[in-house]
């Protein structure tokens, strides 16, 4: 009687683990956990570029035949590459921000002659700077004390001038903070006063902006107290952080 051969049986052996791949898998977590930390993210591109060289030698060990274990290869392959990846760019980024940090502000000096404590502008003239912003002052006018103005002290005179801002350049400028606090609005006896620090004045009376619009040209009026018998007074104006400040000396009538 003759009988039919066995069929071929399968390798009862495992084939031989992806040691390839495990690495990638393994280099990939120390890259995410170390890219955690600002300065981890450096050596986190190290270890992203292995675990994707590792991922790469361990898929070809898959299509080789020479292993069945593709998914440590296959996971350490794209969470290396997404750790290298995003850690190369944040790595630029942040270069480039240190690079161009003060591009958008750089400090600027002015360009005008006076303006300096030394040699201080009179009225209606105009402190300029190299990029193309003007800060003109006016004439200082004696005008009536101003109703529940909190700062007025018994004998003062109360002066008015104008002070202009033109942005004559293409980008907008970040002024300085010159607003009034909440507090500062109201009176000792907690009452709002009916002057400039009452919310009515700010309504009626705009302040600077918060910043200029390229070719935006802004006028306020600003108050000042002073002692009487006073000829002269000065003004400093910042008009912004980065910005070299101007000085006017403004003769009182």
């Amino acid at each position: 009687m003759k009988t039919k051969p066995p069929a071929d049986l399968p390798a009862l052996m495992p084939k031989s683990p992806n040691g390839d791949g495990m690495t990638a898998l393994v280099l990939a977590l120390l890259g995410v956990m170390i890219a955690s930390t600002l300065w981890g993210i450096p050596l986190a591109i190290v270890l992203g570029l292995a675990a994707t060289v590792y991922g790469v030698i361990g898929r070809g060990r898959v299509k080789r035949g020479e292993t069945d274990e593709r998914l440590p290869a296959l996971i350490g392959l794209i969470v290396g590459a997404t750790v290298a990846v995003v850690s190369l760019g944040f790595t630029a980024w942040f270069i480039y921000g240190l690079s161009h940090a003060y591009d958008s502000d750089p400090r600027q000096e002015l360009a005008s002659r006076g303006g300096v404590y030394e040699a201080p502008l009179g009225p209606d003239e105009t402190a300029r700077y190299r990029d193309g912003l003007t800060v003109t002052v006016g004439q200082a006018r004696h005008v009536p004390n101003l109703p529940g103005d909190c700062d007025l002290r018994k004998g003062e005179e109360t002066y008015a001038f104008t002070v202009t801002y033109v942005n004559a350049q293409k980008k907008p400028v970040d002024l300085a903070w010159n607003g009034i606090h909440d507090d500062e609005k109201l009176l000792p006896s907690g009452n709002p006063p009916h002057g400039p620090m009452s919310p009515e004045w700010d309504r009626t009376h705009p302040w600077f902006p918060d910043s200029l619009a390229p070719h935006q040209t802004v006028t306020v009026t600003m108050y000042a107290n002073v002692v009487p018998g006073s000829t002269a007074l000065e003004f400093t104006c910042s008009p912004t952080a980065y910005r070299d400040d101007a000085h006017w000396l403004l003769p009182l009538r």
